[in-house]
């Protein structure tokens, strides 16, 4: 699934790295409702945050035509023969339309009475004819019924761009409190949700609509994508309409949240040259990099409204949209206590790092959701000097090296790959644990392995131990001569066998079959070749020199010369030089690690403890470096759950790239 990543440009409005050490503070995990951020005045508090879209969608519907920025969809008729729209009225997706509040009237008799006023409408300070309203008026959505009875219905009258009126059409029934009204209008994102789309997943911003048209964006595409429809949508296309996250609807758009400081600093000439007394919000924007927002209490001025303004502009940017796969930062620069009840993170965690192009920076949260560590992140085959890799640099002064800032609760460290240490890994080294065997299940050098070799023979066996040779298959264990191993001790890892052939067996395991048929041959030697049942990956429970056995019935009379008939256990991966670093992650335990020859022997410099399972191992190439110390190997260094990243390439000839995450389990 692709993600719509888009090119970052640097942080450049006040945000030095080297100012806001030891002052971090980070994000909910992915899925979480709520964060809250505090400071005490005398020091910053930062913040890494992801919002996701920011409610259910408002259409879904299959793409009929597509035209340069457009996709358009298909009228219908009703029982009226009266032609139907798919889409609300023209312009209610104008991602520039100003979106008022409007307060339902109370509850009478359990339905909402036609009493609605001007007061029941608020633009802030008032709305501004400078700006974009609507052409037509949007359709207003009651929520529910909190008593069980039907929903209310009501619509809005526009003048000269302003809702200036709610009419009650339906007052419901059996609401016992005010319900809430929302304006299905301003910033939207389609969604292409057709799984056989190569886009599956990818959103874009509405630039406005027609009844049956929406105008795109596609000035955030990733360098060397195609702006225009045709390159993402075609007739038959399934899509989907949905509410964008903006500074207004987050933060509160004539009203911030509570513990939000806003400013009253005005230039005269129409623009802000000192938010100092507020707050701050760091937010990507396509046409201006990251920029410094701030909420602006314009009660007594001339010049401007209530809402969200960003330095040297006059311009009311209450819709200035978050997108989900992007996050923002929040600065609380004043003393109190905010608190924020979104949606943090995407629904899904992304499949990939976005490596953005020369010069610019990506910021997001721990991909996963889950702790990991910054050898997972960005794992050794993504590191190189090509266009696309994540460069390494020859020492922590070396300007023209790529580099990653983690925000924890300790603060910000930057880190970097220190080159001529494998770091020009071709295919990934993957280590197999087993459950420690040493005393408290700490793991030792034989509960740790690589290899590979051939398969010559599958016998069905009895015993878990390869004993009691059947010459059937009615036995549950299977026992496999290997070649290649390098120990006959092999219980409790996982082995992967591929390309196992041979005749299929009947039934009873006394002849063999045929596979169209099902029935038995009468000659052995007969019967259909096919691919056993062993393929895949089994625990191994027993072994000895050159064997192993595996709790799997034997479905074929095994054939050696059909293919080639392989076993193997982790993999040595490619382009490695010098030893290399693991560490052992899950399996009940902690604090095992230790370094792996280039052909797979491990030495344990840890042990750790409480492996009661399998663990992951994680193997680094070794040059993780944190920018403060040139040779401490920091690999092993854990990423929080909800921890903040950002990545800033410094490569010369870096182009926009994606990292693919390997998988990681629990």
């Amino acid at each position: 699934m692709k993600i719509s990543h888009r090119t970052l440009a640097l942080l450049s409005l006040a945000l030095p790295l080297s100012a806001i050490v030891s002052f971090g503070s980070v994000g909910g995990v992915s899925g979480s409702n709520s964060f809250t951020i505090e400071s005490n005045g005398s020091a910053t508090k930062y913040m890494i945050v992801s919002a996701s879209v920011s409610g259910e969608p408002v259409f879904t519907g299959t793409v009929d035509s597509v035209s340069d920025a457009n996709i358009s969809f298909a009228t219908g008729t009703d029982e009226n023969n009266q032609t139907t729209y798919p889409f609300f009225a023209s312009g209610s997706f104008n991602k520039d339309a100003q979106i008022p509040v409007i307060t339902s009237t109370t509850p009478s008799a359990g339905a909402i009475p036609n009493t609605f006023s001007s007061s029941n409408i608020s633009y802030g300070d008032g709305y501004q004819s400078s700006l974009t309203g609507f052409s037509n008026a949007p359709e207003l959505i009651v929520s529910p019924s909190d008593g069980g009875g039907t929903r209310a219905e009501v619509t809005a009258t526009v003048t000269s761009g302003q809702i200036t009126g709610v009419t009650v059409t339906d007052g419901g029934s059996g609401y016992s409190s005010t319900p809430s009204i929302t304006v299905v209008g301003g910033p939207h994102f389609v969604r292409i949700i057709d799984e056989s789309s190569d886009d599956y997943g990818r959103l874009f911003l509405i630039e406005n609509n027609s009844q049956t048209s929406l105008t795109l964006d596609f000035s955030t595409v990733v360098d060397g994508e195609t702006g225009n429809a045709s390159s993402f949508f075609s007739a038959g296309t399934l899509v989907e309409i949905v509410p964008a996250a903006t500074l207004g609807s987050i933060f509160g758009a004539y009203s911030p949240v509570s513990g939000w400081d806003s400013t009253e600093a005005v230039n005269e000439g129409g623009g802000y040259d000192n938010p100092g007394a507020a707050d701050w919000v760091y937010l990507w924007t396509p046409n201006s990099g990251y920029e410094t927002f701030f909420h602006v209490d314009g009660s007594g001025h001339r010049i401007v409204k209530t809402g969200w303004y960003s330095q040297g502009s006059s311009q009311n940017r209450n819709n200035a949209v978050i997108y989900p796969d992007e996050a923002f930062i929040v600065a609380k620069r004043k003393s109190g206590t905010v608190t924020l009840d979104i949606e943090l993170g995407a629904s899904e965690a992304p499949a990939c790092i976005f490596l953005p192009v020369s010069g610019d920076l990506f910021v997001a949260n721990n991909p996963y959701g889950m702790d990991m560590l910054l050898a997972e992140l960005i794992p050794s085959t993504s590191i190189g000097t090509g266009n696309s890799k994540f460069k390494p640099g020859t020492s922590n002064s070396d300007t023209g090296m790529d580099t990653i800032t983690l925000l924890t609760d300790a603060g910000w460290n930057t880190y970097y790959y220190k080159s001529g240490i494998n770091s020009a890994v071709s295919s990934l080294m993957k280590g197999k644990a087993r459950a420690g065997t040493a005393g408290s299940n700490a793991l030792q050098g034989s509960d740790l392995f690589i290899d590979s070799g051939g398969v010559s023979n599958i016998q069905s066996c009895a015993n878990p131990d390869g004993s009691g040779i059947i010459t059937g298959n009615d036995a549950n264990y299977s026992k496999i001569t290997i070649s290649g191993s390098a120990t006959s001790d092999l219980v409790g890892f996982s082995i992967t066998f591929a390309d196992l052939q041979g005749r299929l067996l009947s039934d009873d395991g006394s002849t063999e079959a045929n596979a169209t048929t099902g029935e038995s041959v009468e000659t052995n030697g007969t019967g259909s070749i096919v691919y056993s049942g062993i393929n895949g990956t089994h625990e191994v429970v027993g072994s000895g020199s050159g064997y192993v056995v595996v709790q799997k019935q034997r479905d074929v009379n095994f054939k050696s010369d059909e293919g080639t008939p392989v076993w193997n256990i982790g993999d040595l991966g490619g382009g490695y030089t010098a030893n290399a670093y693991w560490w052992a992650i899950g399996g009940g335990g902690s604090g095992a690690k230790g370094t792996v020859t280039t052909g797979g022997s491990f030495t344990v410099t840890d042990g750790g403890s409480g492996y009661t399972s399998a663990p992951q191992i994680v193997v680094s190439g070794g040059g993780w470096r944190i920018i403060t110390d040139d040779n401490a190997q920091k690999g092993g260094e854990e990423i929080g759950a909800s921890d903040g990243l950002i990545i800033h390439r410094k490569h010369s000839t870096g182009v926009t790239a994606y990292i693919q995450l390997p998988e990681i389990t629990d």
